[in-house]
């Protein structure tokens, strides 16, 4: 089985994802580690994938995540995976292509107010078009980016405040069911 995971920012696809491979026994992939592996094969050289962004722009990050995803399902084609995607990468048409063949997509969809504290925790994130408003930032992308989850999710799965744990069981349950339709 092939889980590809999206959401926003701080949904926990990282956590979650590791967590959920560990249960089915197969390898987890990241979004931004393997863009740092596409990058270094390119480059020669070691970047965080912040550090990518920031060095070479956006337009450079977006050709070097279709790349990495299509490296993704021409070199795991034979294997089952748990893979999180970064936030803004199902929103790329050519992405959203690749995506829907790679495996069963799982929106994790993540109460706005937690998502909020989550990524106050972690600092505003440069990409937020309104630094000084967080919450407005967030309301915008979400607004932008909701009906492509939505639209691209076998399966959407609201989470609130639970524990990781709790919802890599909701995820393998609704699996379950997803495999019986």
């Amino acid at each position: 089985m092939r889980i590809i995971l999206i959401g926003m920012k701080g949904c926990g696809k990282t956590t979650i994802g590791t967590q959920l491979a560990k249960k089915l026994h197969v390898p987890f992939f990241d979004s931004d580690t393997e863009i740092e592996r596409t990058h270094l094969r390119e480059k020669g050289e070691a970047l965080s994938f912040r550090q990518i962004f920031h060095d070479y722009g956006e337009a450079y990050f977006r050709v070097l995540e279709i790349k990495t995803l299509k490296r993704i399902a021409e070199e795991l084609d034979k294997i089952d995976f748990v893979f999180a995607c970064g936030g803004r990468t199902p929103l790329e048409d050519e992405n959203q292509k690749i995506l829907v063949e790679l495996g069963i997509i799982v929106f994790l969809q993540l109460a706005e107010g937690v998502l909020l504290k989550r990524i106050f925790a972690q600092g505003i994130p440069a990409f937020f078009p309104y630094p000084d408003d967080p919450e407005r930032s967030l309301n915008e992308l979400i607004a932008k980016r909701l009906s492509t989850y939505i639209k691209l999710a076998d399966i959407i799965v609201d989470i609130g405040e639970e524990a990781p744990e709790d919802v890599v069981h909701t995820i393998l349950t609704r699996l379950e069911d997803y495999g019986k339709n």
